[in-house]
């Protein structure tokens, strides 16, 4: 099992690093191309409707995720879940994107930016699109594809690029985002080939029935945890945009912690590896393979993590100016004060995949709803009066809570009993 989850985690990190390479190559582009207000205006839209994606596309896929991989020797029941996954993801899909449309206006005027309507409008086109390719990452993961895995990721991030900066380049704003729309697309075809050639299915398979709530009953317990994970992520630059009503200042801000996380983007083909494996350790009840495991993933954060805080928080300013370009260089003053967000964010949700992937979701969704609470109070209270450097400073230290949090929480389920344990089912 270690040689084949090393194989993975190497195969999975090139992919890493191909989508998270587009990704800096993106804000380069986008950087240069639109300038720190438009970047600042991009990175609004864009990251609500992806948190809407998140919320729409990753909860039905992940439980179909989770279910297939307790079943890989029984291509009957993967291909009943895959088709009763596909019929609910396209109900949840379908409205989710009908009511983002209409309501934009709404949406717009939440962040007191009228012109931000037909934005969020062109970007609702996103999510049906974004969600044909992430339902075949899922599907892929659960059958332990890692292989395919990595083609799609790597695909995405080549496409991306491609699609993203000459949209920008040709058409400015509205360009970038019709480019984000087109590249998922372009990813769905190479997924539906790899499907049709490489997957290899016994030739009398036959779909079987599967209750859809098996499916519905891990689904909505980790989009729970979506919803506030992905708020927590994303409130900053929502409060600053809303509270101080300055584009130029959400920019900087966004360019900040995007380069904050680098060494989150670097481990988080982790949670690929570790969600499908800890759902069939513990389906099996294989305690001591869970621990080692465990082990080794928390000597490898600890070690990367280190050297890589240390990196960012003596030379930010080096590090944003060579992504972001000079025009960004005021915000190399924020990533020293995010460094906590560095470290325990990424423990949190590596280890948070842990916990899901061993049914566990209600710990994971009660230690984000607590940060989500106190960034939120916080960042009303005083980012108004000292501005984002105060918005950092409660990043780093709402998600130094999250990663103690989780560490003790694994401990207690994992490590604390030394005798026979019975995991969740869900």
């Amino acid at each position: 099992m270690k040689k084949t989850l090393t194989l993975s985690f190497i195969f999975l990190i090139f992919a890493e690093f191909v989508y998270n390479i587009s990704s800096y190559v993106i804000k380069f582009g986008l950087g240069h191309t639109l300038g720190v207000a438009e970047y600042g205006r991009y990175s609004i839209v864009l990251s609500f409707t992806t948190m809407l994606i998140v919320l729409a596309g990753r909860g039905i896929p992940t439980a179909m995720t989770k279910r297939i991989s307790e079943q890989l020797r029984d291509w009957d029941k993967i291909l009943g879940i895959k088709k009763t996954s596909a019929k609910l993801q396209l109900v949840i899909i379908f409205s989710i994107t009908i009511i983002f449309f209409f309501s934009a206006p709404l949406i717009a005027n939440a962040f007191g930016d009228s012109s931000l309507t037909n934005l969020f409008r062109l970007s609702s086109l996103l999510i049906p699109s974004f969600a044909l390719s992430s339902f075949h990452v899922a599907y892929f993961n659960g059958l332990k594809a890692f292989g395919m895995m990595t083609a799609l990721k790597s695909s995405r991030g080549i496409f991306r690029g491609i699609f993203i900066v000459t949209g920008a380049f040709f058409y400015g704003l509205h360009g970038a985002i019709i480019g984000a729309i087109l590249s998922p697309l372009a990813v769905y075809l190479v997924a539906i080939t790899l499907e049709k050639f490489y997957i290899k299915k016994p030739t009398n398979t036959k779909i079987s029935y599967y209750n859809s709530k098996d499916i519905m009953s891990y689904a909505y317990k980790f989009i729970v945890f979506l919803f506030f994970y992905e708020f927590f992520t994303r409130i900053d630059i929502y409060l600053i945009k809303s509270l101080l009503h300055d584009d130029r200042l959400t920019g900087l801000y966004d360019s900040a912690i995007t380069t904050a996380l680098i060494p989150f983007y670097a481990v988080f083909a982790l949670t690929f590896v570790l969600f499908p494996t800890m759902s069939k350790l513990t389906s099996n009840n294989e305690i001591q393979k869970i621990r080692k495991l465990l082990l080794r993933i928390f000597i490898f954060l600890i070690l990367s993590l280190s050297s890589a805080s240390t990196i960012l928080f003596f030379f930010p300013d080096f590090i944003i100016t060579l992504l972001f370009g000079s025009n960004f260089s005021e915000a190399s003053t924020l990533i020293p004060f995010m460094i906590g967000g560095t470290f325990f964010g990424t423990i949190f949700y590596i280890f948070a995949s842990v916990l899901n992937g061993s049914g566990y979701t209600k710990i994971t969704s009660s230690i984000v709803a607590i940060a989500l609470t106190i960034s939120t109070i916080a960042n009303t209270l005083f980012l108004p009066i000292y501005g984002t450097i105060a918005t950092a400073l409660i990043f780093s230290m709402t998600s130094t809570l999250m990663g103690i949090s989780i560490l003790f929480f694994v401990y207690l389920k994992f490590f604390k009993s030394t005798s026979h344990t019975n995991f969740q089912k869900y």
